[in-house]
């Protein structure tokens, strides 16, 4: 009796040639290692992205805090009547560095010269003697 298998006999035990399905199913599975890896690869970059805006809004904060500091130290210096001179009371001190600031300040003034505007006109009006008290003049 010979206990070698030939290669002809080999070839019936195993089946060398795989079958459409078996490569199709492999196919499908590389496609979604690839996949896998594109989308780990992606989270991967957008963390480090992430970390480096906050490393470099870190950065930047730091760099600037003293000026802001001394800009803020000088309007605490400044009395009642010369933030008003500049627009500022001193309530808006801690809220002079928000990115929203300055539209505030902005709109504050524009409220302010429309009701300054609004008690002026009634004294106007008063001040010509040939209307009656309380008429608004035409523009």
């Amino acid at each position: 009796m010979d206990p070698r298998i030939t290669k002809e006999e080999t070839a019936l035990l195993l089946n060398l040639a795989p079958s459409r399905t078996a490569q199709e199913v492999e196919a499908i599975r590389l496609a979604a290692i690839r996949a896998r890896d594109e989308a780990i690869g992606r989270a991967i970059a957008r963390g480090v992205s992430a970390l480096w805006r906050g490393l470099r809004a870190a950065v930047l904060f730091l760099l600037d805090y003293p000026r802001r500091r001394a800009l803020f130290e000088q309007l605490q210096a400044m009395s009642d009547r010369e933030l008003a001179d500049i627009g500022l009371t001193r309530s808006d001190l801690a809220r002079v560095f928000d990115e929203d600031f300055p539209m505030s300040v902005a709109t504050r003034e524009r409220e302010r010269r429309e009701a300054a505007a609004e008690a002026a006109q009634p004294k106007a009006a008063a001040a010509n003697s040939n209307l009656p008290v309380g008429a608004k003049t035409a523009a």
